[in-house]
């Protein structure tokens, strides 16, 4: 049996949108804008105190992981060649804060979720 040949479909553009419910890749042809393949995992939100949020942040990362490579699983499903995606844009929760260390790359606490507010913002400062 001959082996399939990739579909030619790029050049492919992909957009990792990381929000706080979910993360999700989508990949869509850069020639006529249709999405071509997408994926996206829920994401857990954890409530220490009434007003905070929280996320992990190894879990957020793990999910862009996730996403981007069932995405490119799907893609090579319909025999689209991956390598065509010359462009990744990057959306994200813009006001979650995450500290790493600097020598291990590791978080030193949980994401801080930024739908505080000033009124919340104040009343997380206060606790900690």
């Amino acid at each position: 049996m001959a082996a399939q040949k990739k579909a030619v479909v790029g050049p492919l553009v992909g957009a990792v949108v990381q929000g706080t419910n979910s993360t999700r890749f989508l990949v869509f042809s850069s020639k006529t804008a249709d999405l071509l393949s997408h994926h996206q995992v829920e994401l857990t939100q954890e409530f220490p105190k009434e007003g905070w949020v929280e996320q992990d942040p190894k879990e957020i990362l793990q999910s862009v992981y996730e996403c981007i490579e069932r995405t490119c699983q799907k893609l090579v499903e319909l025999n689209i060649d991956i390598s065509n995606i010359k462009a990744i844009g990057v959306s994200n929760q813009r006001e979650t804060t995450v500290i790493w260390d600097k020598l291990t790359g590791e978080p030193l606490y949980n994401a801080v979720v930024g739908c505080l507010g000033n009124g919340g913002m104040r009343n997380w400062q206060e606790g900690i």
